[in-house]
Parts: structure tokens; sequence; C-alpha cells
């Protein structure tokens, strides 16, 4: 009994770890703090190579691992090379990357899986843990990709439902981003790449997913795709 009462009264540290690393991962995603541009002046010298493609994958991956910024591989893929496979670089990397982190915020929330779950935010977040919903937030423009990710991987979010919106929203966003830097690298100012004309179609896509979810409420209800699924 008294190391069961132990076992309750364990800090937390590993959560607060986790949240740490989240908040880091944000800050440094808002301020765009990594010089994509001098992995572009490796790339520029390397991008024949048959491994150099890889190389981005890994980079991208470990960076959504650990929350860090991975969107500054859009750059780097999208200045060079086409963009189908400059999105199929982005999604293998960004996919590979979500798992990832997914798995790690599982593992480092395992300890304190009853606390969250008895949680009433939990209960809150589980019922906007959807497909229409995970799905409109992967595609919504400059969305911190870390959230989702190690969200799902605390809530216990079903794995066939985030691997597949994300690779729905990485696809969007991939082709998407991908395209436009590719057509504008010779711009003078590529910080004015992404406009209006580039992110609309990922708010409508946003927009659609919201809208087939408000849709979905009204049909009859169906049996719970977590009592159905395991993580």
């Amino acid at each position: 009994m008294q190391n069961l009462d132990k076992n309750k009264r364990k800090y937390p540290y590993k959560l607060i770890i986790l949240g740490i690393i989240i908040l880091t991962g944000i800050i440094l995603h808002q301020l765009g703090i990594f010089d994509w541009y001098r992995f572009l002046e490796i790339g520029e010298k390397y991008a024949h190579t048959w491994w150099f493609p890889p190389v981005i994958v890994i980079v991208k991956a470990i960076l959504y691992m650990f929350a860090l910024p991975g969107s500054s591989m859009y750059w780097v893929s999208g200045l060079l090379f086409e963009p189908l496979y400059a999105t199929t670089i982005v999604v293998i990397g960004g996919v590979g990357g979500a798992v990832l982190a997914y798995r790690f915020s599982q593992r480092m929330s395992k300890d304190s899986a009853e606390r969250i779950q008895s949680s009433r935010f939990f209960k809150v977040i589980r019922n906007h843990s959807d497909f229409a919903t995970l799905s409109a937030i992967r595609s919504l423009p400059n969305f911190p990709h870390s959230v989702i990710n190690y969200g799902s991987g605390m809530l216990g979010v079903p794995m066939t439902r985030f691997l597949t919106s994300t690779v729905i929203g990485f696809t969007a966003k991939g082709y998407l981003y991908t395209s436009a830097i590719h057509h504008a690298a010779t711009a003078d100012d590529l910080s004015d790449v992404i406009r209006l004309q580039t992110i609309l179609p990922l708010i409508v896509l946003t927009l659609l997913f919201v809208a087939g979810k408000l849709l979905q409420r009204k049909l009859p209800a169906q049996p719970n795709e977590q009592d159905r699924e395991t993580p």
C-alpha cells in the first residue's frame, strides 16, 4: 500500500521534460532560428549524389522527433529538387519524424498515463482528436507539428488515424510549398515566396475537414474508434 501511494505521489519529471521540449520547439519554430541557408550551401554541392536526399529525410525526421522546426527542409528540398521529388522527401521525413515523436512522447508520458487520462483536459482533447480535426490542424499553415505529434502520443490517439492524417497534411503542404519555392528559385527575396496564393488551398482544405467534422456530428453515432483500435 505504501509503494502504491509513493507511485501516485511520484514527481512527473518526464512530463515536465516533455513540456519543455514542446515549448522550446514552438518558440524556435516561431522565431525561425534555424539557418537553412547553410544547409542549402552544402546541398548545392551534393544534391546530385544518391545519398543526399536520404540525409534530408533523416535530418527532417530527427528535427520533428525532438520538436524542433523541420520546416526549413521545405526550402532546401524545394530549391534543390523538382516539386514531386521534393514532396516525396518532405513526406517521408515528416511522417517518419512524426511517428518517432509520437512514440517518444508516448513513452515519456507512460508513467503518468493514468493521471493524464483522468484529467478534464484529456477528456476535452480526446473529444477533438478525431480524423477530421487532426487532418485540419495538420493542414493549417504555420501550425507547429510538434503539438500534434507529442499531443497524439500522450493522448494515445490510434496510430492508423494519426498516420493517415499526417500523410495527408504533409502531402498537401509539401507539394504546395515545394512547388512555390521551386518555381520562385530565381526570386530576389525568397521570404516572399509563400504568399496567400500558396497557403489559400491549405486554408480551404482545413475548412473542408472542419465542415466534414460538423457534418459527421449530425450523422448517427458510430462506435468509438478509440475503443476498437490500440495505439
